[in-house]
């Protein structure tokens, strides 16, 4: 059964210290483990179901933000309306342009920000099985996925708003 994991913020400075180093890279033999799987199950359930004192749920989730320090992330899909895992993600950008746009963030309470972001970006990452997956990502998803790698980088988006 899945548990909800606390999710850490920058209103407690040892949090905020924590979601500010960067994430370690997860070993294929990491992946197959019940442990790390059973963390994925309990990220995801987490980004279901997590809903602010200001009615926001989440559009992604960073293991970072719940204490862990790997370079892992959930993102959820326009398609189909679940979240998608993303292991050890690179980006590479498809074209330089980019859009302004609205963003928070869980760690983040009570904070919103206009933050620029490529509209366009190719993502290659490992699935929860630990295998080689390659997307591109435009609009919302792109947005989602530059946060959250942002995350794994120990960069919040308040570092990077626009006037």
């Amino acid at each position: 059964m899945s548990k909800t994991l606390k999710i850490y913020t920058i209103d407690n400075p040892s949090e905020e210290s924590f979601l500010r180093k960067v994430s370690n890279i997860v070993t294929k033999e990491e992946i197959q483990t019940e442990k790390f799987q059973k963390f994925l199950d309990d990220l995801i359930y987490t980004a279901e179901n997590v809903l602010t004192d200001d009615g926001y749920c989440a559009a992604g989730l960073s293991a970072v933000q719940v204490g862990i320090n790997k370079k892992v992330f959930c993102i959820l899909k326009e398609d189909n309306g679940k979240f998608e895992i993303m292991i050890n993600p690179e980006i590479k950008i498809v074209k330089k342009e980019r859009l302004i746009d609205i963003e928070g963030c869980l760690s983040v309470p009570h904070k919103e920000g206009r933050v620029s972001r490529l509209k366009k970006i190719k993502v290659k990452y490992l699935d929860r099985n630990g295998k080689v997956q390659k997307g591109l990502f435009s609009g919302q998803e792109a947005r989602e996925i530059q946060h959250e790698y942002d995350h794994t980088q120990g960069i919040l988006f308040i570092d990077k708003l626009e006037d």
